[in-house]
């Protein structure tokens, strides 16, 4: 027997494959059929279950956890995804059904302690919470009805493309598609099981998702704070800052990553610490459109060539008039490539010209980067950069070489890098070492208060769940009713 996951992913799945292969429009016997299919759910498929076997009962309760009774359909479900993974590895056996149906237990059990704690503890939504839920639940599916509406209409046939949406569909295609998916809703789960059962089914189990979500977050917040007292902060942050050390001082470009990464307004880790060695610059920035002249790059490798050859006969005194020859071909091909290039150039030239002038005037730099750097129209073209100056920083090349030079405050000459004219300012050289903490002690706050609570929180689940595998109520004969559709009748 297979037993599936979710209609909607098996669906979409093999309509997406069949429409691959150019199965556009199927003949009735290439219709997806669901005894042909991947399987069904939560019954034996017709092809391949064992007639002597008995009817698998999908409802039948195989874990009680409280009040929640998780049924079979939902164990073998998940049972069935780790057996897929296991067939791939070899024969299946009855120690691999075993080692399958525990963590199968696992993870149902860790998936359902929240909802079964709050019950216990007697933690509830508010109905605004609830109705909110609800909500994106019924968003969810109708994206769903939307989505099988449309594959089935143009699988079907009844429409050429794939709409956008349903409301796009006449009647007449609505007809089709729907009579389509009850077809095989049908044959997957049984007779008269309809479309708007399904979409039902599929709502309480996202929403069931949706609650549980919700309620580890409500009793995530409700836990007891002592533990978040100066003391603990205090050795959070001596601990961070330790981290950050080792780690700046061992590879300092990290810093540049972390830094750049970094909001002050969430509870991310702020920068406790700060490597020896960088630099924050602005920069004006104008390259032209398009790509230079190929004949740029050949002229440049054969100066090269030349320049070699040149210094090799000149070491050696030898042959004056190839000497003679190498300077003429030489000057030839260097202003045949100042040609191209001011031809390439030409217009980005002129604007950094102008924007050199407009600072030597007096404009601030700021004032002259908004007006002339070239950048996209959800950016502010004011951004600083972090350049690590004591080492190759691969994210700006040689512009630190150039940036090093200045002091903060002052700005270059217009310079051609990696295809670019730049204008680069020193804004300040960072100071390496340990950042003053009282201007960042909110932030430590804040961060050493989401990563302690983040701690207690899986210290806390890991204690209910122990608490769940004690209490939980296993039904060992819906166990070995899945078992019996892997296992051969001897093992």
């Amino acid at each position: 027997m297979k037993l599936i996951k979710r209609f909607f992913a098996l669906l979409t799945a093999l309509l997406l494959t069949l429409s691959l292969v150019g199965c556009l429009v199927p003949k009735e016997e290439d219709k997806p059929d669901a005894s042909t299919s991947s399987g069904t759910e939560g019954t034996a498929s017709s092809e391949t279950a064992d007639p002597s076997l008995p009817a698998f009962d999908t409802e039948a309760t195989a874990i009680e956890l409280g009040s929640i009774k998780i049924k079979a359909n939902d164990v073998a479900n998940l049972f069935d995804s780790y057996m897929s993974m296991f067939s791939y590895s070899g024969s299946i056996n009855e120690e691999v059904v075993n080692q399958c149906l525990s963590m199968t237990e696992d993870e149902i059990l860790r998936n359902y302690v929240p909802l079964w704690k709050a019950e216990e503890l007697g933690v509830k939504l508010s109905d605004e919470e609830e109705l909110e839920l609800s909500a994106s639940a019924h968003a969810e599916v109708e994206e769903e009805r939307d989505a099988l509406l449309c594959q089935f209409a143009y699988y079907y046939g009844a429409t050429e493309d794939v709409a956008a949406s349903a409301s796009e569909l006449t009647q007449e295609q609505l007809d089709v598609a729907l009579n389509a998916i009850n077809e095989q809703l049908a044959q997957m789960f049984h007779e008269g099981f309809a479309f708007e059962d399904y979409l039902q089914m599929e709502h309480d189990s996202i929403l069931e998702g949706l609650r549980i979500d919700k309620l580890s977050e409500t009793m995530k917040a409700n836990l007891d704070t002592e533990a978040l007292d100066a003391e603990a902060v205090n050795a959070w942050y001596e601990k961070t800052l330790e981290a950050q050390k080792t780690k700046y001082d061992a590879t300092p470009l990290d810093y540049y990553y972390d830094a750049q990464g970094l909001d002050l307004e969430s509870d991310a880790t702020p920068i406790l610490y700060v490597p020896d060695g960088y630099i924050r610059v602005q920069v004006i920035e104008l390259a032209p459109d398009g790509d230079p002249d190929e004949k740029i790059e050949a002229n440049e490798t054969q100066m090269r060539d030349l320049e070699a050859e040149y210094g090799a006969l000149l070491l050696n005194n030898e042959d004056p008039e190839r000497q003679k020859e190498i300077a003429e071909q030489y000057a030839a091909l260097k202003e045949e490539t100042e040609s191209l290039e001011n031809n390439y150039y030409n217009d980005v030239l002129a604007k950094i010209d102008e924007a050199y002038a407009a600072l030597e005037g007096g404009a601030s730099f700021e004032d002259v980067m908004k007006t002339y750097n070239g950048t996209p129209e959800n950016e502010s073209g004011l951004d600083e950069r972090l350049i690590y100056i004591k080492d190759e920083d691969p994210r700006n090349g040689v512009l630190g070489d150039y940036a090093k030079e200045l002091a903060p405050g002052e700005y270059s000459k217009p310079i051609l890098i990696d295809g670019a004219y730049v204008i680069v300012k020193l804004v300040e050289v960072v100071n390496g070492g340990v950042v003053d903490r009282a201007s960042i002690e909110e932030t430590v706050r804040i961060a050493a208060k989401a990563e302690l609570t983040e701690e207690a929180w899986e210290a806390q689940f890991d204690e209910w769940f122990t608490e769940a595998k004690e209490k939980a109520v296993f039904h060992r004969e819906t166990y070995e009713m899945i078992k019996a559709y892997y296992l051969p009748a001897d093992q």
